[in-house]
């Protein structure tokens, strides 16, 4: 069954191969396939299976040769997602684990171009993959765009609330001037693929684009963006998903540097909600940040983990601007911003007052506090740091002492 119908006679020696692949075999079979061939960087790998790749038809264009595993489900089913695919004018290959004349038969009959079995046999031969391209240095573009990251440094702070409403904040100081060569005036983007919950907050449906983009982020542009991104405000455009496969987290948050870097070019702002893992890994997306907003409640734990952040990001190359912020959504040990800011030694840059009620209304309603009640409290001072940031105050680099004694200690 493993007789690849690509031969010398039909070559594709100057294509790009792309492979949704989802199973260490299928994963392999590639490497076997493309190693063979000596073209390993001319290939693209990205986590699905070819359910992933029918997602993707009509929205962003597909790689000339396209390798897809099956995955678990019946091959019929997979019959009209091989007939979008091979409509697109591509050279599916089919990798999957039922062995028979009859499945290899339906399979090209659908538009496959051709069938191959896992585990692939070691003997076998894919002849004509695309060839390996110089990769040509070219300097990164001037950054005339914002992205801020909005950090929650424990648990309860109210980090997505106010990612939240700094993106409607963002958008009314931007206007709503939109060009139609505009995305929007601010991208809101919930980095938490496991347990997000902007989606929730702004009531929109979760945008299943975000999950696409992650894995194949090659292929996002203007129309990939208006096409995959909730707009619940005119002027703001939100991704915001969660994987139903925690194991695949990892490698779909890969692709978030990339997609900031659309994000960048798309809108005068971003907004990532950041969970606080990212930022401890030290991801590679904070080479995209401009800013970041710590949030921390007055208590020990809250302050501590503030400090262990702020340590990471100084030791930065190019640390971004830091913004610390301190939320009374809960009371904790009720520290004072002065015994804070000693221990940090950096300035609390705004205080979020308690307001539960405004909070829980909004919450109600799935409307951002800024847009259902821009006079309160809460959200003057959400519009408060969206100007400062705006106008791009910049903090001393911070230097933290050893952590305090507790009261009275």
């Amino acid at each position: 069954m493993n007789r690849p119908m690509l031969t010398a006679a039909s070559p594709i020696s100057d294509r790009k191969l792309e492979a949704f692949v989802s199973s260490e075999e299928g994963k392999n079979a590639v490497d076997q396939l493309v190693h063979k061939s000596g073209t390993r960087s001319a290939a693209s790998i990205h986590s699905g299976t070819l359910a992933t790749a029918a997602r993707m038809v009509g929205i962003a264009k597909f790689g000339d040769v396209v390798i897809a595993e099956l995955g678990e489900e019946p091959h019929e089913n997979s019959l009209e997602a091989i007939r979008e695919i091979a409509n697109e004018g591509v050279q599916l290959i089919l990798l999957g684990r039922q062995d028979d004349i009859a499945t290899y038969r339906t399979l090209i009959a659908a538009g496959a171009r051709d069938y191959l079995v896992l585990p692939l046999a070691e003997t076998i031969d894919f002849p004509g993959l695309p060839q390996p391209q110089p990769t040509i240095a070219t300097e990164a573009p001037a950054r005339n765009s914002r992205v801020i990251a909005v950090c929650g440094v424990s648990g309860g702070t109210g980090a997505s609330l106010l990612s939240s409403n700094l993106a409607v904040a963002l958008m009314k100081k931007t206007g709503s001037d939109n060009t139609e060569t505009r995305l929007a005036d601010v991208a809101l983007l919930d980095a938490d693929l496991g347990f997000g919950t902007v989606a929730i907050d702004l009531d929109i449906e979760q945008t299943q684009g975000l999950l696409d983009a992650l894995a194949a982020p090659e292929r996002i542009d203007s129309t990939f963006l208006t096409s995959t991104m909730a707009e619940p405000l005119r002027g703001l455009r939100v991704y915001s998903a969660e994987t139903s496969d925690m194991k695949d987290i990892s490698h779909s948050e890969a692709g978030l540097p990339e997609l900031l870097r659309h994000l960048r070019r798309e809108c005068p702002n971003t907004v990532i909600d950041l969970p606080r893992k990212l930022m401890a890994e030290n991801s590679p997306l904070l080479d995209e940040v401009d800013d970041v907003v710590f949030v921390m409640s007055p208590g020990f734990g809250s302050v501590r983990a503030c400090g262990r952040l702020i340590d990471l990001l100084k030791n930065r190359r190019t640390p971004p601007r830091l913004w610390a912020v301190l939320s009374r959504t809960r009371r904790d040990a009720g520290l004072k911003p002065s015994e804070i800011t000693s221990v940090l030694n950096c300035p609390i840059s705004f205080e979020l007052p308690y307001c539960a009620a405004d909070l829980a209304r909004a919450s109600v309603k799935g409307q951002p506090l800024q847009k259902l009640a821009p006079r309160s409290a809460y959200a003057r001072k959400v519009a408060a740091l969206a100007k400062s940031v705006s106008a791009s105050q910049v903090h001393a680099e911070p230097t933290r002492r050893t952590f305090f004694k507790r009261k009275g200690g």
